[in-house]
């Protein structure tokens, strides 16, 4: 399968496909689809489908993707044309390949217009005074809401991150259910993965009158941090779920060579009854009790058994009740994988003054772009905006000013991927500025090079509050 471009020896096994994004420009290919005789030599990221259209032939189904994106199927080679080799592994992922790219192609469609919406009602709570603290407090241009509206605008935000969770759990289960996801399993540092949660999760909660507590942990574990961290998140959202007051806490407990990455929460708990028959149906092969479960802990099945983990459960009637997943721990050090740590924060990301900061995005999604501007100005930021690489180089032009920080997607319009991006923009300036991706991409080879490329990594739709978190951190002042 092709990647931006690039091919391996796995691609000749796949059929011909193409697959263009909401703008009708071409991301993704198969080897197959390069010999064809009207698309030889024609393939490149970013060609449009109107021109390739005309060249393609006939005897190609178009299926639509999220957004406006298509993917065109062609009819696979015969026997006679197709290159000698030997029956390929109905299991391996070069057969796979193909509708891994379809879901994470729609994956990221779906996610632009969350992030967009995400964004603008985190603008709007600042234009109106909510969510801000003590320190931030409105000016003579906003206006406040009565109660009724406090409730309806706090609703939304949970709607949305609601909406968020799904899509996120869902294209998740696919993946793991269809044997698209392929465990990286390495020695990290777990302190990293709780801090992340911590960061992501505890913004979300300023609101709902409960405390979720993160305890830090130095022990190293061998697993995939990055699924990892996606089953806490699913334990983590089945805690939240059902705890009206109180708290949820994570925290971790040495078990000789194991370790216990435990997840509390002083919920309704569970009667006997229920509590084995929930015991049951985590025991039940991956692929079963969905309705039974629910989306979030038929995740958590699926990624502890693709991981090999253990998965354990506790809960009394009326107190709470108490997850557990136990990792296997290493007395190595951690690879150097280029994973930057986050630092422990309180549950409470203070809401630091980033006013007269000068931020460069660089986003190729327009509303996504535009929703980012709105929520950066309204923290008092200068933003310059840009589609791609190119432009903003363009928009900083000959003598730059110095930023403050450069965000920017993963995918951009152009040859410059997000990355790239960002180290070449920063090398224009006479001081380090620093970085950081936001993306909406699921692609595991995608997200890993985002995360070794040492850049702090944010997932679309993010909430507000979780990237106002981000950028004070990297500012690493408080200009107040």
């Amino acid at each position: 399968m092709s990647v931006n471009g690039t091919h391996d020896d796995a691609g000749d096994t796949a059929p011909p496909l193409l697959v263009f994004d909401g703008d009708g420009r071409l991301r993704d290919w198969t080897a197959a689809a390069e010999r064809m005789p009207g698309l030889s030599g024609r393939l490149a990221v970013g060609a449009a489908l109107r021109d390739l259209d005309p060249v393609a032939g006939p005897g190609r189904t178009v299926h639509p993707l999220a957004a406006g994106g298509v993917l065109w199927r062609f009819a696979p080679p015969s026997p006679a044309t197709a290159h000698p080799s030997a029956p390929p592994d109905p299991g391996s992922s070069s057969v796979r390949d193909p509708a891994g790219r379809l879901f994470a192609a729609a994956s990221h469609d779906l996610r632009q217009p969350l992030a967009a919406l995400s964004l603008l009602i985190g603008t709007l709570e600042g234009q109106t005074g909510e969510g801000r603290s003590a320190s931030d407090r409105p000016g003579p241009n906003r206006s406040t809401l009565d109660p009724s509206g406090r409730d309806l605008l706090r609703s939304m935000a949970q709607a949305v991150d609601s909406m968020r969770s799904m899509v996120d759990g869902h294209f998740d289960l696919v993946r793991l259910e269809s044997g698209l996801t392929d465990p990286d399993i390495r020695t990290h540092a777990v302190n990293g993965v709780l801090m992340r949660l911590a960061l992501e999760v505890a913004p979300r909660l300023a609101d709902r009158g409960l405390r979720f507590t993160v305890m830090p942990c130095s022990a190293m574990v061998r697993t995939d941090s990055a699924l990892l961290e996606r089953l806490l998140h699913g334990l983590v959202a089945n805690a939240l779920r059902g705890t009206v007051r109180g708290r949820v806490l994570v925290g971790c407990r040495l078990r000789g060579d194991r370790l216990r990455i435990e997840v509390w929460d002083s919920g309704r708990g569970l009667s006997a009854d229920r509590l084995e028959a929930l015991r049951d149906e985590l025991a039940r092969p991956a692929g079963e009790g969905i309705g039974r479960l629910g989306l979030d802990l038929t995740l958590v099945r699926g990624l502890a058994r693709r991981l090999g983990l253990g998965l354990e459960v506790c809960s009394t009637e009326g107190r709470g009740t108490v997850f557990a997943v136990i990792v296997p721990r290493s007395a190595e050090g951690a690879d150097a994988d280029g994973e930057r740590k986050a630092p422990a924060a309180p549950a409470g990301t203070p809401m630091t003054d980033i006013s007269r900061a000068h931020i460069l995005v660089v986003e190729d999604d327009p509303m996504v772009l535009a929703a980012l501007q709105a929520l950066l100005e309204q923290w008092g930021c200068t933003v310059t905006g840009a589609d791609s690489y190119d432009a903003a180089v363009q928009r900083v032009g000959p003598a730059p000013q110095p930023f403050d920080l450069i965000i920017s997607d993963l995918r951009l319009k152009g040859a410059a991927n997000g990355i790239v991006a960002i180290r070449q923009l920063a090398m224009l300036f006479d001081r380090p500025v620093p970085g950081m991706i936001l993306t909406g991409d699921t692609d595991p080879k995608r997200l890993r090079e985002a995360r070794l490329s040492g850049y702090p990594l944010l997932h679309k739709p993010v909430a507000p509050l979780a990237l106002r978190a981000a950028v004070v951190r990297l500012l690493g002042r408080d200009p107040r």
